[in-house]
């Protein structure tokens, strides 16, 4: 299986986004949560050279406890930034059997992106929740995986 970025909107859409016409939750933690649980479960589907991912579920909490500071952000480019950061550094040491995943390349790209989608809010939850998506997944395949035997790198799929 390979990353899917309408699996993640969909997951966004239903667990994370508030409804067109309702307010942003307003207890970050339990936001952040909900976005990291998206996240994780999207990520559990990522592959490096066919080997899946070993650590999306346990790296969990570390995603949700790094959203938090985003998520109370009251600006929606810092929180677009934030949550970029958050996504790269959740990324980043992942395991795929022996490889692990190097930082993200395209980490501004993706902030800009979702601090756009924060902002849109005259935009249906679906289309914010599809820009949102397609961002993190412009981080996640924008980094490589470094396998050590025999040494050779493989990017995130």
């Amino acid at each position: 299986m390979v990353l899917d970025p309408a699996t993640l909107a969909a997951a966004l859409e239903r667990d994370w986004l508030p409804p067109d016409d309702g307010p942003w939750h307003g207890d970050a933690p339990a936001s952040a949560g909900a976005l990291a649980g998206a996240v994780a479960g999207w990520f559990a589907g990522a592959q490096a050279a066919g080997i899946p991912c070993a650590t999306a579920a346990a790296r969990r909490g570390q995603l949700a406890g790094q959203l938090v500071p985003a998520l109370q952000a009251q600006d929606a480019a810092l929180a677009g930034q934030q949550i970029a950061l958050a996504l790269a550094l959740y990324v980043t040491g992942q395991s795929f059997g022996p490889g692990v995943a190097g930082p993200p390349l395209a980490t501004a790209v993706g902030g800009s992106s979702i601090a756009a989608a924060l902002a849109a809010i005259q935009l249906p939850r679906s289309a914010r929740a599809q820009q949102v998506a397609g961002a993190a997944q412009v981080v996640a395949v924008s980094a490589v995986v470094a396998f050590p035997q025999p040494p050779f790198t493989a990017p995130i799929t």
